[in-house]
């Protein structure tokens, strides 16, 4: 096999050229918008012939694809630290779930755009970006099925659970990101609001006052003034 020779500082293999694509193409996505990415542009960056980037991608959307792969992964490392200190206990690790998204986009906003790209600028069908997406929500899903197992969640469909958690904690790390909330641009600052953000979603997510517990449930889960249960303790 032959090598893509680069002009400047030394040789490409295949294989090389493609994770060199999307690691430039992260860098520019720091300044420029995903739109407006060129294959032929980073390979010029890259000091390769302008055909060789499609060698590896056919077209822009499918690089993109692989720049949010990269994005899920990376979220997906900071996910699965941040649920294994949260413990056992379902509503700390939901928290740590929502917690982890923003702190993510603050600190890797370029990746958290692609990540979260409008439907026609990213190849969406692609098969590594589809697992990566399932991925990232498996964790959520899990969480709130033992939650409502274990009678500290509201019943109800666990999906409609995970998009109100998920679609709260989305618009507070786009504000956070467009840099519409300046107070708290950094992330030690993001993070403090996200877990005030994270505390209030878990409140509403906990089943109310009468309200049967969900099915499956001990009957000790019952909120405190449901029929026919004594009150809970006090947390």
């Amino acid at each position: 096999m032959s090598s893509v020779k680069r002009k400047k500082t030394g040789t490409y293999h295949h294989g090389d050229l493609r994770q060199a694509l999307v690691d430039a193409a992260f860098r520019t996505l720091e300044h420029q918008r995903a739109e407006d990415l060129s294959l032929r542009a980073l390979g010029r960056e890259l000091g390769v012939s302008p055909r060789a980037p499609y060698r590896h991608f056919e077209t822009k959307e499918e690089l993109l694809a692989a720049v949010a792969v990269e994005g899920f992964r990376a979220f997906g490392e900071l996910l699965t630290a941040r649920v294994a200190a949260a413990g056992a206990d379902p509503i700390a690790r939901l928290r740590a779930i929502a917690e982890a998204y923003v702190v993510f986009a603050v600190e890797r906003p370029a990746a958290f755009r692609v990540m979260h790209a409008p439907y026609d600028t990213v190849k969406e069908s692609a098969p590594d970006l589809v697992r990566a997406r399932a991925e990232g929500h498996r964790a959520t899903m899990d969480s709130i099925a033992e939650g409502q197992a274990a009678g500290i969640l509201r019943g109800g469909d666990p999906m409609q659970l995970a998009l109100v958690l998920w679609s709260s904690m989305h618009g507070l790390a786009v504000l956070l990101t467009q840099g519409q909330l300046g107070r708290y641009d950094k992330p030690i600052e993001a993070a403090q609001l996200a877990r005030l953000v994270s505390g209030l979603l878990m409140e509403g997510l906990r089943p109310r006052p009468g309200e049967p517990p969900p099915a499956g449930a001990p009957a000790s889960a019952a909120p405190a003034g449901a029929a026919g249960t004594a009150p809970a303790g006090s947390r």
